[in-house]
C-alpha cells in the first residue's frame, strides 16, 4: 500500500522513527492504523448524545441520599481525623 501524508505528518513520523520509538516508518505507520481503528471502534460503540439507552448521570443517586449522608459524615469524619489533610486556614 502506499500513502502520501503531507509534508509536516511525514516529517513528523519520521522523526518519531529517527528518535528510535519505531524501527521503521512502517512499524510507526502500523501503529498509527491499529490507533485509528481503536478510535472508530471505540466511537461507535460510545452513545450518542440524547441517546436514551444509557442512564442520565445527573440525579442518578436521587434515591440514595440517606447513603450518600453517610458517605459525606464519614468523609468529614476521617478529615478530622487525620490532621495532615487539612487545609491551611480552617
Amino acid at each position: 500500500m502506499t500513502i502520501h501524508l503531507p509534508t509536516d505528518l511525514e516529517s513528523s513520523i519520521e522523526a518519531v522513527v529517527h528518535s528510535g520509538r519505531f524501527a521503521s516508518v512502517d512499524d510507526a505507520m502500523a501503529e498509527a492504523a491499529r490507533l485509528l481503528l481503536l478510535t472508530i471502534k471505540q466511537e461507535q460503540r460510545a452513545p450518542k448524545p440524547g441517546d436514551d439507552a444509557s442512564p442520565p448521570l445527573l440525579g442518578s443517586m436521587r434515591d440514595a441520599d440517606d447513603e450518600l449522608d453517610e458517605i459525606v459524615a464519614d468523609a468529614m469524619k476521617r478529615r478530622r481525623e487525620e490532621p495532615w489533610r487539612t487545609i491551611p486556614g480552617e
